[in-house]
């Protein structure tokens, strides 16, 4: 069976990467989904302000697990290239929030035909304006729930290690009520 791909944004990836190892490239479930970053999520990883906040971030087992990529082809390279332009331009007369990286995460999930993890407000409704499906970092959770991946325990440990980091998904709570309750 082929995999389910899913693009998770630098956000979601910093937010389940320690608890959830190896997070990329891991099929899982009957429609063996399995999670991928874009190259980009590591040039981000370079500022040091990300890394004194999450200084595990280099170390050999979450460097090793951030080489893997959607595979691609020349057309696919190009047709992404041509929706980034196209996104980004959308960005930077009419929308004024995500960055470049957010387009690109965009553009690959639109030529694709993938859906992205995000808790970043803007780039949900980057995301919505060009009708690409997007999950917050709590409902990929559930998707893993339901698929034996993760457990309900480890899903209100990071939501406690969250609130107790400062560092809450956007609607963390409404989304928890929402996906978790009747768990």
């Amino acid at each position: 069976m082929a995999q389910s791909k899913i693009l998770v944004d630098t956000n979601a990836y910093l937010r389940l990467a320690q608890t959830i190892r190896p997070l990329l490239f891991v099929p899982f479930g009957e429609k063996q989904f399995c999670l991928y970053i874009l190259p980009e999520l590591n040039k981000e990883l370079e500022n040091p302000r990300l890394q004194h906040t999450f200084y595990w971030v280099n170390e050999a087992e979450f460097a090793d697990n951030r080489k893997y990529f959607p595979t691609l082809g020349r057309k696919q390279q190009q047709a992404i290239q041509r929706t980034f332009e196209y996104v980004w331009d959308y960005v930077q007369t009419d929308l004024q929030g995500p960055s470049r990286v957010d387009a690109l995460y965009i553009a690959y999930a639109l030529e694709l035909k993938v859906p992205v993890v995000t808790d970043d407000q803007d780039m949900t409704t980057l995301a919505k304006v060009f009708e690409v499906n997007v999950m917050p970092t709590l409902e990929l959770l559930k998707i893993m729930l339901d698929c034996g991946h993760i457990d309900l325990k480890s899903i209100k440990g990071l939501c406690e290690y969250w609130r107790q980091f400062g560092d809450r998904p956007a609607n963390m709570d409404a989304d928890f009520t929402r996906l978790f309750l009747d768990q």
